[in-house]
């Protein structure tokens, strides 16, 4: 059975992540500040950090080191953003490439503390726990296409897979 890699799901959030930086250096830091209805993240700024530091936690947690804070990383700008989210994805990209099959199956078991009032026991495989963080992005910038489209932005370029060039 042919089966999806989590290289070609990097591959494809890389691409995603291109694109947006590459709008954001035409469109500069003022959609960073367009509202989200509910939710936890109220900006579009706040959902592009909720993106990227997901990636770093949960590196560090599968790596057994202590959670960073990122509340003290500048996120006024774009450049701020994307240089930590290019930080963040180099941190994934070594722990994919240095880990090995055994490492695929570890199971991982820590507390997730989505916001002030909910905790969760997370039990769950390396393998899940990667493919989650790529699909956690996936998902968060359609959140943020939807939001610059209802402003009157075109979000940048086609985001489908089918036009990815991250897998045949």
């Amino acid at each position: 059975m042919m089966q999806l890699t989590v290289d070609e799901l990097i591959h494809f959030t890389d691409e995603e992540r291109a694109k947006w930086e590459r709008w954001y250096s035409v469109h500069g830091n003022g959609p960073l500040k367009l509202r989200l209805a509910g939710g936890t993240h109220t900006t579009v700024g706040a959902l592009m950090m909720h993106i990227f530091r997901p990636e770093r936690r949960y590196v560090q947690r599968m790596r057994g080191e202590l959670l960073t804070e990122s509340g003290d990383i500048p996120t006024n700008t774009w450049e701020e953003i994307f240089a930590f989210g290019h930080k963040t994805r180099e941190g994934l990209r070594q722990f994919v490439d240095e880990a090995t099959p055994e490492d695929w199956g570890r199971m991982h078991q820590f507390i997730f503390h989505p916001n002030a009032h909910q905790q969760h026991q997370i039990r769950a495989t390396t393998r899940k726990i990667i493919v989650h963080v790529l699909m956690h992005e996936i998902r968060h910038w359609a959140q943020i296409a939807r939001v610059v489209r209802e402003h009157g932005m075109a979000p940048p370029g086609d985001h489908d897979l089918l036009l990815s060039d991250a897998l045949e």
